[in-house]
């Protein structure tokens, strides 16, 4: 981790960055791109990005769990300052650039379709509706089915959608009994990390895989003490840039 070069942005950044990345410009009224990320990936040129949203993940979980196969295919890593690290504040800076509803009409997947770009967004039903806003989507109930779906569609795509979010479901139906919430979340993160290997060696070259991590869809209490829970609480969310 140590050597991995590490930057820092602002969340509502990256619609502009995924637009700028995959040559489409961005508008004016949405923040601007976060060069230090995409001109790099724009020189050695990116045919598709894949957008992996991982619930429950941050700079803490990265660096305390150490998903193998995330950090050694990284070559950079962006820490993402916002006031609402939660999903669906997440999703609403991620698809409009902020917290405005779709100002000046713009919708980073709308806008990517009006610029010849093909995007799909695989997840929830739920969190579909609320964000697809009517562009290609296939909603999902399981993040194994989300993770077999993501298989199907991650190269046929210019921008790729996957939100997994299982530790929550679990975490609500009483799985954790099984074992601490804190548990849970490392078997999930070894889970996750080995499928998103697996869609990182089948995409093809020229590909780009961001993973971006947030602290869930609400706030729940861990068993964490002393100097960790104090990490885990100034944890940030962050996304790790992959490129193939």
């Amino acid at each position: 981790m140590s050597e991995l070069p590490t930057y820092e942005g602002y969340l509502n950044q990256l619609p502009a960055t995924i637009s700028d990345i995959l040559g489409v410009a961005p508008p004016p009224y949405i923040p601007e791109s976060l060069t230090q990320i995409s001109e790099p990936f724009k020189e050695v040129g990116v045919d598709r990005i894949v957008l992996v949203v991982l619930d429950n993940f941050g700079l803490f979980e990265t660096t305390y769990y150490k998903p193998q196969n995330m950090i050694s295919n990284s070559n950079a890593l962006v820490l993402l300052s916002t006031k609402n690290p939660y999903t669906l504040g997440v999703f609403h800076q991620l698809m409009f650039g902020g917290f405005e509803f779709m100002p000046n009409g713009f919708h980073l997947l709308k806008h990517l379709n009006a610029n010849q770009k093909s995007t799909v967004f695989v997840g929830r039903k739920k969190d579909v509706d609320r964000y697809a806003m009517k562009t290609a989507a296939v909603p999902k109930d399981s993040d194994m089915n989300t993770w077999i779906e993501a298989a199907k569609v991650i190269n046929r795509h210019n921008l790729s959608l996957i939100h997994f979010l299982d530790f929550e479901m679990l975490y609500r139906r009483g799985h954790s009994t099984k074992g601490t919430p804190e548990e849970l979340i490392e078997k999930l993160i070894n889970r996750t990390d080995k499928w998103i290997h697996t869609m990182f060696m089948q995409l093809r070259t020229k590909s780009m895989m961001i993973i971006l991590g947030n602290h869930g869809r609400y706030k729940i209490d861990l068993n964490y003490s002393g100097k960790i829970a104090q990490w885990r609480a100034a944890s940030v969310p962050l996304a790790l840039c992959l490129y193939k």
